[in-house]
This record gives structure tokens, C-alpha cells and sequence, in this order.
């Protein structure tokens, strides 16, 4: 071993590194010390040195992680790697291996067989000096994938830390997966940029590795974890050892907890959310089809966190009559095939003028009509979209539809107003004054029956931008409302400071009016304000006689909600316009 006797030999063994070291030294070699798995792959790398010893015996989940580990440092660097395992754990020899092992050894054994082992792992580190020295032909070493942006594992990286810890038979230990998603990165990333975005998610790495690496009181190296970007705001932590579900889930909450302080990135100042699924594996879990399996597990949880608040955790439960969440594990590649099929459903709800009786305009509204799961709500397409990073492309793909929609309609419903949502992606999007223009101009439908929707929450992040490109909307000829007002920043003087034709009061705000004397003088102020601005009040989620009445004794010049009519399709808005007995006359 003349080759390498001037290289030392670093060994990662949580248990027996003192023997082991004994066992190097007596075959002529320098012998190092790490006994923290996790910090074994830092360590190769940084010290001279292309032969590692991995000690798994007794501790078969660590030292298989730790193989996986430090199996990249040792590929980056040509090196070769041994993983001794106990006579009860060789049927992982393969396991060992697919980590990245040049060659395993089995106990029990002597210092001969030691020694032989750890030769033809040097002649197989040699063999590898020679082909980047180009004295033998060239070999397939290709260094490792980790995410570009990041650092961190990558989605392939946790399935393989999965399946070999899963695959592994006889293996007391269990494996926690943990699906991350984070909340609201998709407007912030629209809103400041892909600069200021990709740092955020630098942040957002660097806080979750700091909780990921922290130990549990009482469990000192007993456990394994593997962090990973799984998208562009989705991550997944891995765990493995002696652990149960109240251990992961303490985790997850911990996770959670990270989130509650807001993000600094250069002069900003972003706040975020983040929903976990979980999912388990151990010997008694059935999990047939391993990391694959198990990541969409955990991703069915996540789908189920998603549809709660905030810091919300699900834990994965196998359902023997088929939960039908695990199908929306898919829900992003299918809402890319509905966007592009026609799969998103367009809806329409009345909006009725109180002075005249009349049905005078109409929002379009969107349901993912999907072809397993039904009719799924707004909210669930738009967190999709969000997840997808779709959200300018599903907007504006839903008013081109609107509107080339509207621009056909005849008789009764020829001279209604089309109301459309915008969104923050919207806003901060480039293009999307020239995609608005453009979707206008194909469709033929006049600017003067186009209405853009904009709540306070979409304006808030980008003000001054958000004002100049409405301004920019309103000089075209199309006219803008301010939606949901009185759930978020709400403030009197934005009517008079925003470019805007009309106000709508959110459904929580209108209640007011049937409330106490305070509430109702604070609706009413708010609507004699907007009139005096020469706003046009439209009061929404009206739901019976007693809101309808009072939203008209206050003032309001139209009323939306189900007391007027539910949310509807082409053909059932047809109809209904047709039987109103207001309805308005034929162009």
C-alpha cells in the first residue's frame, strides 16, 4: 500500500473508532477519528486524504446514512470507501454498496482480513488517482448533484437516502418523511423579483438546516436527518433511528415555529408560512413501492395541511377504501394538462343594481372542474398554482377566456359588465399590462364593460407600482374596483389616493350594517365617502332580505351574493338573465 502510506485514513465509527483506528495503524496507516456521522462528509472533504472507513456494525441506520454522505465527498474526490457491517446485518451488503461502499466487510473477522480489505480499497482509490493523472483510461466519475441554489439534497438524494433505508430487511429502526410547503413565496417572488426570491429561499435553507441539525434533549447523535429542496418552495426532511411519530411531529412543530419570525432580505422585511405533511415507514408499514411511495405519502399529507391554516400538520393515514387525497398528490401535473385542455372551469355571479332592478354585470369566477376529483374550490386551485409557480399563467389564461366569453353574448346578455380578479403575482408580472392588451384586443370585447378586480392585499406589497400600472389600466379604458375592502389594510384614504372607479365591501365588512349603531356608522361612512369620490359601492356576500335591505338603506348601488344568485355557467346565466324580471333589453 506504498501508494497511499503518506495518506491518512479517516474513520467514522460512532462505536468502535478506537479499534478500528488500532486496526489502521497496525496495517500502516494514518489513522483519523470522526464519530458524528453527520459531520463526516465535511470533514473528508476539507483534509487530506481518499479513504474513508465507515463502521456500521451496531449501528446499521447511521452508518448506512453516513456511507450515503460521505459516498459523494468520496466520489467528488476519487477516493474509495469501506463499510464494515455485523455478521446480523449482511443482507445490507447490498445497501451498502448502492451508498457509495468500494468494498464491505462482514464481521466477524481478523486483522489479516482487515487488512486485505483496506488494501484493495487504496488500489481502487490508486486506480482512480491514475485516471485523473491520465495514466489509465478515463472513468465515469461524475461528481455529485446537490441544488444548485440552495446546497441542500436534492428530491433524487432523499428517495435514495429513503430506499436504502427502507429496503434494508430486519431493520429495527423507522423513517419519518416530512413534506414541506412553503406558504406566500410564490407572490413575494412576483412581487420583488427572482433576485430577491432565490435569496429567500437561501434563508429559508439556512433557518430549517439550523432546526434539521439540532439534536432532541436526551437522544445524542441517535438519530439521522437528510434535508432537501423536493421544488421551488416545497422541501422534505427525512429521519431515521430509534424515533417515533411524537418525535417527528415535535420536529414539524419545531419546523413550524421557525416561521414565525419574518425573513430579512436586503431592505425587505417578508413574512411566510409553511404547512408539513408526514408520512412513516418501519417494518409493519406495508410500503411496497419504498421512497417513492413514501414521498407521495407525504405529500397527500401536505395536500391535506394545505387545505388548513398556517402551521397547520397532517400526519399520512392509509385509508383501505382509497382516500381520495392521495390522489391530489398529482394536482400540480394536472393542473399544467387543465390549463392547457380547457379544464378550468369558468363560473359567473350576478351582480344586481339596486337603483334599477337589474342584473347589470356579472364576476367571473373559477372552479378546477377535475376529472378524478370533481369540482375542487378556488382556493385549492389557486394554492395549486401558487405551488406550481402557474399563478401568472392560470391569471391570464382565465381572462382571456372571460372575456372572449363575454364578447359573444347577445340579448340579455349583451350590455353586462364583466368583472375579473387580479392577483399580487399579477401585478408584479412585467407583462402584464401588454398580456391584458393583447387578451382585450382578441376578443373583441369593449374596454367599456371590463372591470379589474384588486384587493388591498394584492396592492400592499408594491404600492407605488401597483398604483402607476392601475393608472396605466384606467387611461386604456378599463375601469378598476377595489375588492374585498375592510379585511385586510383598510384605510379611508386609499379611495382617494388609488386609482380606482369602484369599491366592493367584503361580506365580513357588510354585516356591519345589521350589527351594532357603531357598526352600521361605520359602514356608512364608508359608503357615503366612496359615493362623495363618485365610487361605485357594491356590497358582496348578501344573503338574505335583512342584508339586501340594508345594504340599499345604506346607500350601496349593487348587491352580489346568493340572495341574488349563486355562482353559475354560460348556459345557466343564459337562462337566469332571460327570466329576470328585470332583464335588460337586447343591444
Amino acid at each position: 500500500m506504498a501508494s497511499v502510506a503518506g495518506e491518512p485514513v479517516l474513520i467514522v465509527s460512532p462505536r468502535y473508532a478506537d479499534d478500528v483506528a488500532a486496526a489502521v495503524s497496525a496495517a500502516g496507516l494514518v489513522a483519523r477519528i470522526e464519530r458524528r456521522p453527520e459531520r463526516a462528509a465535511q470533514r473528508f472533504l476539507s483534509e487530506p486524504g481518499r479513504i474513508v472507513i465507515v463502521d456500521a456494525r451496531g449501528a446499521l441506520a447511521q452508518g448506512l446514512v453516513a456511507a450515503r454522505a460521505v459516498g459523494d465527498a468520496v466520489e467528488a474526490r476519487r477516493g474509495a470507501m469501506l463499510v464494515m457491517l455485523s455478521k446480523g446485518d449482511a443482507t445490507a451488503t447490498r445497501s451498502a454498496h448502492d451508498a457509495g461502499a468500494t468494498s464491505v466487510l462482514v464481521s466477524p473477522f481478523g486483522l489479516d482480513t482487515f487488512a486485505n480489505a483496506l488494501q484493495l480499497t487504496a488500489r481502487h482509490a490508486k486506480r482512480l488517482a491514475d485516471v485523473a493523472a491520465g495514466r489509465l483510461v478515463s472513468m465515469d466519475t461524475t461528481p455529485p448533484r446537490h441544488d444548485d441554489l440552495t446546497g441542500l439534497a436534492t428530491g433524487d438524494q432523499l428517495q435514495q437516502w429513503i430506499e436504502m433505508l427502507v429496503g434494508v430487511p430486519g431493520l429495527q429502526q423507522r423513517v419519518f418523511l416530512l413534506a414541506l410547503g412553503v406558504g406566500r413565496f410564490a407572490p413575494v417572488n412576483a412581487a420583488y423579483g427572482r433576485d430577491v426570491g432565490d435569496r429567500l429561499l437561501q434563508a429559508v435553507a439556512s433557518r430549517l438546516t439550523h432546526v434539521v441539525d439540532a439534536r432532541q434533549p436526551g437522544q445524542p447523535g441517535a438519530e439521522t436527518r437528510l434535508l432537501a429542496r423536493l421544488a421551488a418552495a416545497e422541501f422534505g426532511v427525512g429521519i431515521a433511528g430509534p424515533v417515533k411519530l411524537p418525535d417527528a411531529v415535535r420536529l414539524a412543530q419545531a419546523l413550524c415555529d421557525a416561521f414565525d419570525r419574518p425573513f430579512a432580505v436586503d431592505d425587505h422585511v417578508i413574512h411566510l408560512s409553511v404547512r408539513i405533511g408526514i408520512a412513516a415507514a418501519d417494518d409493519n408499514a406495508g410500503l411496497g413501492g419504498g421512497g417513492p411511495a413514501m414521498i407521495r405519502q407525504a405529500s397527500v399529507a401536505l395536500a391535506a395541511a394545505r387545505s388548513g391554516d398556517a402551521g397547520s400538520i397532517e400526519v399520512f393515514r392509509a385509508d383501505p377504501d382509497g382516500d381520495p387525497l392521495t390522489r391530489m398528490a398529482n394536482l400540480e401535473s394536472d393542473l399544467h394538462t387543465a390549463i392547457d385542455a380547457g379544464g378550468v372551469a369558468l363560473l359567473f355571479q350576478p351582480q344586481l343594481e339596486l337603483a334599477t332592478g337589474r342584473i347589470a354585470g356579472v364576476e367571473a369566477l373559477v372552479r378546477w372542474d377535475h376529472p378524478e376529483l370533481g369540482l375542487l374550490s378556488a382556493e385549492t386551485l389557486l394554492e395549486t398554482a401558487a405551488s406550481a409557480e402557474l399563478a401568472v399563467r392560470l391569471g391570464n389564461h382565465i381572462r382571456r377566456r372571460a372575456m372572449t366569453v363575454a364578447a359573444g353574448w347577445c340579448g340579455p346578455l349583451a350590455r353586462l359588465r364583466l368583472s375579473l380578479n387580479v392577483t399580487a403575482a399579477d401585478l408584479a408580472d412585467p407583462g402584464f399590462v401588454t398580456a391584458l392588451d393583447a387578451a382585450i384586443e382578441d376578443s373583441g370585447l369593449a374596454r367599456s364593460r371590463l372591470t379589474l378586480e384588486v384587493t388591498e392585499g394584492a396592492l400592499i406589497d408594491d404600492m407605488q407600482g401597483a398604483v402607476a400600472l392601475l393608472r396605466d389600466v384606467r387611461a386604456s379604458g378599463v375601469r378598476v374596483a377595489l375588492d374585498d375592502f375592510g379585511t385586510g389594510y383598510s384605510s379611508l384614504a386609499w379611495m382617494a389616493r388609488l386609482p380606482i372607479d369602484a369599491v366592493k365591501l367584503d361580506r365580513s365588512f357588510v354585516l356591519g350594517l345589521i350589527g351594532t349603531a357603531r357598526e352600521r356608522l361605520v359602514v356608512e361612512t364608508v359608503v357615503n365617502l366612496s359615493r362623495q369620490l363618485g365610487l361605485i359601492v357594491t356590497a358582496e356576500g348578501i344573503e338574505d332580505d335583512q342584508q339586501l335591505d340594508a345594504a340599499r338603506a345604506a346607500g350601496c348601488d349593487k348587491v352580489q351574493g346568493f340572495h341574488v344568485a349563486a355562482p353559475m355557467s354560460i348556459d345557466a346565466l343564459t337562462r337566469f338573465c332571460a327570466d329576470w324580471k328585470h332583464a335588460i333589453p337586447a343591444a
